[in-house]
């Protein structure tokens, strides 16, 4: 047996399949979950957005006082058979599944996959106008520059701490 452990990552994959958007924040980060999409979170996002890793019943707790699910509203069953609040059967819905990747060793010399090699080619493109500047503000067209306005040739053009 010449198996050796290779090492990975987790990460986790969120999918909301309630009717609506979660809107919440992390680390002063906006995050949403749309209904339907699978969402990629760290740990420690999962552990502040849904409680996780943790029983249902404590998650269901925890999404409820997170997203104001405990009102009355929440607290009755959804429908006639249902025997759970509803703030659990919406927290039934938010589905968390652990995703590994591993590390792979590779030469340090080697050329990144993506990495063409060309230089010219990696180097952005400006696409401002030739009537602009690179920050977007218009050229001065016929004007000296703004630096030299207040020389005067006696002084040879050093400035002598005031501009008159």
């Amino acid at each position: 047996m010449n198996e050796r452990a290779q090492a990975s990552l987790m990460g986790l994959e969120v999918v909301n399949k309630n009717d609506f958007t979660i809107d919440d924040m992390f680390d002063g980060v906006p995050v949403k979950f749309p209904p339907g999409v699978t969402v990629e979170c760290s740990a420690a996002q999962v552990l502040h957005f849904f409680g996780w890793p943790g029983e249902l019943a404590d998650r269901a707790i925890h999404m409820a006082r997170r997203f104001g699910w405990s009102g009355k509203d929440y607290l009755k069953p959804e429908g006639p058979t249902d025997s759970v609040p509803r703030y659990v059967t919406l927290s039934e819905k938010i589905v968390i599944t652990p995703v590994y990747y591993d590390l792979v060793k590779r030469d340090t010399n080697a050329p990144i996959p993506v990495d063409t090699g060309d230089e010219e080619s990696d180097r952005p493109v400006s696409t401002a106008p030739e009537s602009t500047t690179r920050s977007g503000r218009k050229r001065r067209v016929g004007r000296p520059p703004k630096g030299d306005r207040h020389r005067t040739e006696e002084r040879g053009g050093v400035r002598l701490g005031s501009r008159h």
